[in-house]
């Protein structure tokens, strides 16, 4: 097979986002109509863990490469010469329109798509399968009988996991991975891996897929999805430096992912970087329609880290930006950084704007944010006789009378709040850190209660985010005096 090369490593792009369309079947025969779809599948299985920098993606109409942001696109046909197949592929830069190398020959199909695959990056790997018949089974959908045919055909046995997964046969899929993972020379590195994450997933063992997935992100570094994903799981078991390192990485592919600068920012946040988080919100924010949502983002940063005039600012500027995003949120979280900062008064009069805000939207529940507002704020009392109230008026039923008595029975006996450590450490590793606060709370209480004052002064380092909706226990309230009551006994 011939090859002719303007190299895509002479594009001057840092990495190249390569698209692989359908190749055309022009034999006229429907036999060899797999290397249509399987194709694509197979080079990109090659470039996968590749040692260029190389990004494929399979697409399924020239709209689907595009809206992928692929840099450059991978078409060609096949077509009956003699007694074998000829090819011809172009790649062709998105931007130019040119095709930047062509690659064409005759014979097996196999080899011609390793060509291709090693023109584009030479350090392509070879498909997990050399044997035409298991690579033909696997590409008809017959996965099964592929791997009967080649036991160390890595791609067929994840083909397979995934149809008995996809139909609803977990345990079918996870003894075929347990399988699968026995064969010691299973191709490629790639599919062992996610093999490995497979079976890590099945189990539910979130240290093991946490040990593939940076398996795979070794094998693949310049996959932005993949850095995404391991960025939320870092995130989600609050190793904040560590997912923010993840999203810059995916950001450096893909540093027009405006949601990812967004979350980037959260997780410099929770690191304790606030500086770094506000320039990463400020890039979010540079999109239009998140300029609201980017500043409220930079008010929790703040208040995540005790900066609550910076807080108050962002917040009273998101409400000005789009009062309808939050429902009025963005003041009342306003009000409870102009209170944490030592004016009450100050804060009643921003909590009153959010209260009018609500009376305007006809919020039937504007009498219990008022208690919640004034018992969060030391008032108990005057929270209670409120509530008390609303009870007794005959002119209020149903679902706001009962929200009364409900949180007038979570005030009157606090004893039967939560206070098993492990029974809240699991709800609390379950719970996004965004909206962990209650929860972090009454972890710190118990693990203090519990003698382990150390570990519960680290879930205290951080402030909780008020205005938290939809508590089914209606533990809002006590947010703020258990958490300060903590600190405090905690010095």
């Amino acid at each position: 097979m011939a090859a002719a090369c303007g190299a895509c490593s002479r594009s001057g792009r840092a990495v190249e986002r390569v698209a692989f369309l359908p190749i055309e079947n022009l034999t006229g025969d429907p036999a060899p109509d797999w290397i249509s779809t399987a194709g694509p599948k197979i080079v990109t299985d090659q470039l996968l863990g590749g040692t260029g920098r190389t990004v494929p993606v399979q697409a399924g109409a020239l709209r689907d490469a595009y809206a992928s942001g692929a840099t450059q696109l991978v078409h060609g046909y096949f077509e009956k010469r003699g007694q074998g197949l000829h090819y011809e592929f172009m790649v062709e830069d998105t931007q130019t329109h040119k095709v930047v190398q062509t690659v064409a020959g005759d014979g097996d199909t196999l080899p011609a798509l390793d060509r291709l695959a090693k023109q584009i990056d030479s350090g392509a790997h070879p498909f997990s399968s050399t044997n035409p018949e298991a690579v033909a089974a696997w590409a008809r959908g017959e996965p099964e009988n592929a791997v009967s045919l080649d036991q160390d055909f890595g791609a067929a046995w994840l083909s397979w996991v995934q149809a008995r997964a996809a139909a609803g046969n977990t345990q079918d899929a996870f003894d075929i991975v347990v399988r699968a993972l026995r064969q010691p020379s299973l191709r490629s590195p790639v599919d062992r891996a996610q093999l490995e994450l497979a079976a890590a997933t099945f189990r539910q063992d979130e240290p093991a897929q946490q040990r593939a997935l940076a398996a795979l992100a070794q094998l693949m570094p310049h996959d932005s999805a993949l850095l995404r994903r391991l960025a939320t799981q870092e995130m989600n078991a609050r190793r904040f430096s560590q997912a923010a390192q993840f999203y810059q990485a995916a950001l450096r592919e893909d540093p027009d992912d405006i949601d990812s600068w967004n979350m980037l920012g959260y997780a410099q946040a929770f690191a304790g970087d606030v500086d770094s988080a506000q320039k990463s919100f400020e890039r979010y924010g540079s999109d239009p329609a998140r300029a609201a949502n980017a500043l409220d983002s930079q008010g929790e940063a703040a208040f995540l880290n005790g900066r609550f005039s910076e807080a108050e600012k962002y917040f009273l500027e998101a409400h000005a930006k789009s009062p309808a995003m939050l429902g009025g949120g963005d003041l009342l979280k306003a009000a409870y950084a102009r209170w944490l900062k030592g004016d009450l008064t100050g804060a009643d009069q921003l909590f009153a704007q959010y209260l009018a805000f609500r009376s305007q939207q006809k919020d039937p529940m504007v009498a219990w944010r008022q208690a919640v507002w004034e018992y969060s704020t030391g008032r108990p009392a005057a929270a209670i006789d409120r509530l008390t109230n609303v009870t007794r008026l005959p002119s209020v039923s149903g679902p706001p009378a009962d929200l009364a008595r409900t949180q007038l029975a979570v005030w009157s006996d606090l004893s039967k709040l939560p206070h098993d450590p492990a029974a809240l450490k699991q709800v609390f590793e379950r719970t996004p850190p965004t909206s962990d606060g209650i929860t972090r709370v009454l972890f710190a209480a118990a693990l203090a209660q519990a003698g382990q004052k150390d570990e519960a002064r680290k879930l205290l380092v951080l402030w909780p985010l008020p205005g938290a909706e939809g508590d089914p226990l209606l533990l809002q309230s006590l947010l703020f005096p258990k958490y300060l009551e903590l600190k405090q006994q905690l010095k």
